[in-house]
């Protein structure tokens, strides 16, 4: 009779764990399809919804053009003039993925959706979705290996001929996204080059920016996310990766991944078709792939969701205001082409420090 019970107290409990793992899952794949699960609009609300994102892109590039020309920069500057930031004198060419049998010109700012796109193009290449989805190879590396970096001048040629596409993100939301996934554990990631970060960035900030009396953020100020082994404890805090971030010459010291939009994708000098944002990330998809002329070829996915609400509120929680004005004025830039505000963001900030 006991052994009975133990045998159906352990097939319970076999079952409870089965369940837990298939919640797991289910919560994991969700958080990686989000919005693909979305019906695609009718005929009606599809011309609805082009109307309202053309009406939207044309004001997003009418606000980039004033930037420019408030900041003298890129195309509108005027040699007599000086402006208050230092800008590449031509774009990045480097940096984009151009696809020439769709004419396409895609800027990748990195944590802005750049999963969903690099897929995107793939597919367009004709790469197969299980090579993309087997986890072997970072989508970069397969995009650059199907679309080829291109050489000045035929890089110049291609790129204004072609249609040109950015998203962005809000930049203190991108900013934050990059510090989670990069810098914050150094022990789990490593396929995605934590460690790499750890030891060009992570260590550095750590030995400038941790004070004597160090103490780690509260509990309530970082988000552990499950399943994962929690960090070594050397990793800079969010706080010193601003701290970082405020006072380093980001032109010549910063990585892609928090490189300033307006330094990395340079829309003073580049006139884009179309600029998308994650923040209205599944319409703006709809929008561009329609006006690509791609909605045979591929769909809205949206690859990348962590799946946790007010992130940005437990995070900036360590931070006081003066600092998030510092951390405004590195990225105003940015926050003014793309019609972005901080000001949530100050009221986020609780520390007395």
């Amino acid at each position: 009779m006991l052994r009975q019970r133990k045998r159906t107290l352990f097939r319970i409990f076999e079952i409870v764990v089965y369940v837990g793992i298939l919640l797991l899952t289910l919560r994991l794949s969700l958080a990686i399809i989000g919005d693909e699960s979305k019906p695609l609009p009718n005929a009606d609300d599809l011309r609805q919804l082009m109307i309202d994102a053309e009406a939207d892109n044309t004001r997003r590039s009418l606000n980039i053009e004033r930037v420019c020309k408030k900041y003298n920069l890129g195309f509108y500057r005027k040699l007599a003039e000086d402006s208050l930031f230092k800008h590449p004198p031509a774009p990045q060419y480097a940096v984009f993925y151009m696809n020439r049998p769709y004419n396409i010109s895609y800027c990748p700012i990195y944590k802005a959706a750049t999963t969903t796109w690099l897929y995107n193009l793939c597919l367009l290449m004709h790469v197969s979705e299980e090579m993309l989805n087997n986890g072997k190879e970072q989508l970069s590396t397969i995009a650059r290996r199907v679309i080829p970096e291109l050489g000045y001048p035929e890089a110049d040629r291609v790129l204004n001929m072609s249609r040109k596409l950015l998203v962005v993100r809000h930049p203190f939301e991108r900013l934050l996204s990059a510090y989670r996934d990069k810098l914050e554990n150094s022990v789990a990631g490593r396929e995605h080059g934590t460690l790499h970060f750890y030891k060009k960035y992570g260590a550095k900030i750590v030995q400038k920016y941790r004070k004597k009396d160090f103490t780690k953020p509260r509990q309530d100020q970082v988000i552990r996310r499950e399943g994962v082994p929690p960090p070594a404890g050397v990793e800079p805090t969010f706080r010193e990766f601003v701290d970082y971030m405020i006072d380093t010459d980001l032109a010549s010291y910063g990585d892609d991944h928090w490189m300033p939009y307006y330094l990395f994708c340079t829309p003073c000098l580049v006139k884009y078709d179309i600029i998308a944002k994650v923040e209205s990330m599944w319409r703006d998809q709809v929008y561009a792939i329609n006006k690509l002329g791609l909605q045979d070829k591929i769909k809205p996915r949206w690859r990348h969701s962590n799946g946790y609400t007010n992130v940005s509120k437990v995070y900036f929680s360590q931070l006081d205001r003066a600092t998030v004005q510092k951390l405004y004025e590195k990225l105003k830039l940015d926050f003014e082409l793309f019609n972005y505000t901080p000001d949530t963001y100050y009221e986020y900030a609780t520390s007395t420090d």
